[in-house]
Formats: C-alpha cells, sequence, structure tokens
C-alpha cells in the first residue's frame, strides 16, 4: 500500500471513529491514553483523550474497551473508557501492580504497603471487589495475573509462584528460577509461566500439576500471552527475540524485532502490541503470520479532524 493510499485509509478510519470506539483500541503515552485507528497493518495513534486526570498505572482491557489506571494525584483506581473515567468502588488506593485476565473480565490489583491483593470481577459492566491478604509476603511479585472469572490469581515471587484462590486460600509453587512472565489461559484457570530455561503451564494454578511446554538454553521473559483460542503462545524477551508456541502441534518458532519489548499485550483475538509508544510509533506482532507492524504517530491533520468530531 502506497504512502497516500495510507493516510486516504486512515483519514476514513478516523471518520467512522467519530461516531464509535476506536476500532484498534488505546496505547498509554506517559500518564495520558491514546486512541488507535484502523488494523494492525495501517493504524494510527491520535492526540491524546482528556479524562481531567493523569494515570500512574494503566492496565487496558485485551478487548480494548476500557483501562484501569490509578490517578497519579488521589491515587484512586479507576475504570477508564472512550467517554470517562470513573473510580471503582471499594478499591484502595496507588496500587503497585494492575492486571487484566485474558477476555478482559477480571483485573487484579497489588497493593505491597497494605499486604493487599485486590481482584475485580464483573469487568466493565459491574465490577465488584473481593480483597485476599497478602502481608505475609511483604513484597511487590515481579508479574501477577488473573483468570477470566476472578476467582484465581497469581504472582511470581523471588521463593516462588504463589496462587490466590476464590476462598482465600493461598499456595506456593516452588520454582528453581524466578518466574519472569504469566497469564492465565482465556476462560480457564490453567496457567502459562516463563523462567529462564522453560515455558510451563500448571494446570488449575496447583502445585504439583506443571508440565514443561518448552525448554531453552538461556530464555529473557518480559512478557507471556496466549491467542483467544489458547492454541498459539507468545513469549517476548529482552534481547527482542519473540517466540511463538502452536500449542497444539508442539511447533515453535522464533524471530528478531529488533527492538526492546515492554511486553504481550493482546490487540484483539490474535495480534498483540509488543513495545511501549515512544511519541512517535509502538509495535504490534501477529504470530500467526510472523509480522511485525509499526503503529504510527497520526499527521497533525487527522488529529485535528478527530478533535474537530469530538467538539
Amino acid at each position: 500500500m502506497k504512502l497516500p493510499a495510507i493516510f486516504l485509509f486512515l483519514a476514513a478510519m478516523i471518520t467512522r471513529a467519530q461516531v464509535g470506539a476506536p476500532q484498534l483500541g488505546y496505547v498509554a503515552d506517559g500518564t495520558r491514553l491514546r486512541p488507535v485507528y484502523g488494523i494492525p497493518a495501517a493504524a494510527a495513534v491520535l492526540a491524546p483523550l482528556d479524562y481531567g486526570h493523569n494515570f500512574a498505572r494503566m492496565a487496558i482491557s485485551p478487548r480494548q474497551d476500557f483501562a484501569i489506571a490509578s490517578d497519579a494525584d488521589s491515587g484512586e483506581v479507576l475504570l477508564v473508557s472512550a467517554a470517562s473515567a470513573a473510580t471503582i468502588p471499594g478499591t484502595l488506593l496507588n496500587p503497585d501492580r494492575i492486571s487484566i485476565s485474558p477476555r478482559g473480565s477480571a483485573a487484579a490489583l497489588w497493593f505491597s504497603s497494605a499486604g493487599r491483593l485486590q481482584i475485580i470481577s464483573g469487568l466493565p459492566g459491574s465490577p465488584s471487589v473481593r480483597d485476599v491478604t497478602t502481608a505475609f509476603l511483604n513484597e511487590t511479585p515481579g508479574a501477577i495475573a488473573v483468570s477470566d472469572d476472578g476467582a484465581m490469581a497469581a504472582g511470581s515471587l523471588p521463593d516462588g509462584l504463589y496462587s490466590f484462590g476464590p476462598n482465600g486460600e493461598v499456595n506456593r509453587i516452588p520454582m528453581r528460577e524466578r518466574v519472569g512472565a504469566l497469564a492465565f489461559y482465556g476462560a480457564s484457570h490453567d496457567l502459562a509461566l516463563a523462567t529462564r530455561l522453560q515455558i510451563w503451564k500448571v494446570a488449575n494454578a496447583s502445585p504439583g500439576a506443571m508440565s514443561s511446554l518448552y525448554r531453552a538454553d538461556l530464555l529473557a521473559p518480559v512478557g507471556i500471552a496466549l491467542s483467544s483460542d489458547n492454541q498459539r503462545l507468545t513469549l517476548a524477551q529482552s534481547s527482542g527475540r519473540i517466540l511463538t508456541l502452536d500449542l497444539s502441534s508442539g511447533a515453535a518458532s522464533q524471530t528478531d524485532c529488533g527492538c526492546s519489548p515492554e511486553g504481550v499485550f493482546p490487540v484483539g483475538p490474535s495480534v498483540f502490541r509488543i513495545t511501549a509508544f515512544d511519541g512517535a510509533t509502538f509495535r504490534v506482532f501477529d504470530p500467526s503470520s510472523g509480522n511485525f507492524f509499526f503503529v504510527p504517530l497520526a499527521p497533525v491533520q487527522q488529529n485535528d479532524a478527530q478533535q474537530g468530531g469530538a467538539q
């Protein structure tokens, strides 16, 4: 697609987006949230949305229809949609970690100073908050994850992997290496995790139910996620290597993004954002094709068109 054609395509997408939600979703930009329009192969980042808040931490739903964020000034936890940012009743202030479930129906908030894990179920329409005591751990996990039904959560700490059940039960799974990345399977209590030597599946997030999915000489995991059908796993490494596993056949493939991945964040059912927005662009990865796509900042004229349509 030639450059003028891309601009015309994006202009059409923006005109369409003025009467509906962004087609591709949102991306964090410092303390702000920007809409992204188009499709992965031809998308653009537009001007930041004005919510009257600056955000300290943000996690965007895999469905790209909302975000969970903490207010940089008050510390309040907010449910952020296309049109508003509203406090979620019952949540504590200033979470250290925020994670959203694979299909966007639950979230986990970790509060180190308060010794609490809060799990929000029923997102986005009917959020309800459940508290789990974590004071005995006395540390912030390197990564956290939550299941879609909100019944299970997990966190990676130096002495192992901890899972938190629906009735307050806590299990520790000892690990020889620290877990660098973890994610629940969609609509499941099964957990995928990566250490420096292996990728594991933990059935029902339970001790004694681990099976190896992949062994390597050395991994440097920064993020892991599964496709919406749980058939493909994607792992991003700090080296820039992106590993894809076909879980039905066991086939593995690797490619180098030539970048510094931030993690693996679903953008729809099968495509993942792998880098942060740097003020000019971010990068997405399509595991089914092995292709990378740049999503650039839209030209000024297109930003003006968006803002004019919103007035």
